[in-house]
């Protein structure tokens, strides 16, 4: 059994546009910059899935990265419900302050007390030390914030980012048809073609849902492994110098 490469195109295109116009009517308020077809290796494997469909907005995504810092920061330990300045309120606990003593050291009082300040400079030179390693690594955070390879352009981290585009057993009919030509043709011609359409149905998407978003909307194919080479395939090439000013000039 063969594929019919033109009519699994058309089933993709058809089913993503359905789903994704779905999400983008019912959040006006959102403004949509991505959307990603996923989740197809092209590693050699038992079977070739259908893709998966992905979106997300600049909202979404701020959301996201503010409950991902506030869960962060919970692991740490750090109240974030306690008030910056409750020592000087007048309801502070006061609760375990020691009164002040007048009394003569002994020289062992003494020495205690100077190695109780030698620790004391070291917590403090250690919480210093932590401060700059943490301050080293929010700038390198903010540094790849929009990179390929951070969650702005990573679909399984989306908010929407696994809406299945063929339900079973259209899904099921699909895929064995590809594997059953891989088995017989071979696995990197027949996942080369099987791309070739993917990055045509992303392609279309961006004509068709531009005019519903707001903002440029970014499709493309996504896939570790040929990154860069599949984002100079389905971007323009004002995009790929808009966001990802690093990679090499688009393929003619």
């Amino acid at each position: 059994m063969g594929v019919d490469w033109t009519a699994l195109e058309e089933a993709i295109r058809v089913a993503a546009l359905r789903h994704a116009a779905e999400v983008i009517a019912e959040h006006p308020e959102q403004n949509f910059y991505a959307i990603a077809l996923h989740g197809v290796s092209t590693s050699e494997s038992e079977n070739i899935a259908m893709p998966l469909l992905a979106l997300n907005s600049v909202e979404a995504l701020e959301r996201d990265r503010q409950s991902e810092s506030r869960d962060l920061l919970v692991e740490r330990g750090e109240d974030l419900d306690e008030d910056d300045n409750y020592e000087d309120r007048s309801d502070a606990d006061l609760q375990g302050q020691l009164s002040v003593e007048h009394v003569t050291e002994t020289e062992d009082e003494f020495q205690d007390s100077a190695d109780e300040t030698d620790e004391a400079d070291e917590d403090e030179d250690s919480e210093d030390l932590d401060a700059v390693l943490s301050a080293i690594e929010a700038d390198l955070e903010d540094d790849d914030g929009d990179s390929f390879y951070s969650d702005k352009w990573e679909p399984s981290d989306w908010h929407w980012s696994a809406i299945d585009l063929c339900q079973d057993p259209a899904a099921q009919i699909w895929s064995d048809a590809m594997t059953d030509l891989a088995t017989r043709e071979g696995w990197e011609s027949t996942i080369k073609r099987y791309y070739h359409t993917l990055v045509a149905v992303a392609q279309s998407l961006r004509e068709e849902l531009n005019e519903r978003t707001k903002v440029d909307l970014v499709a493309y194919v996504a896939d570790d492994d040929h990154a860069e080479k599949l984002l100079e395939l389905c971007l323009t090439p004002q995009q790929l110098v808009e966001h990802f000013p690093q990679l090499e000039q688009p393929v003619q």
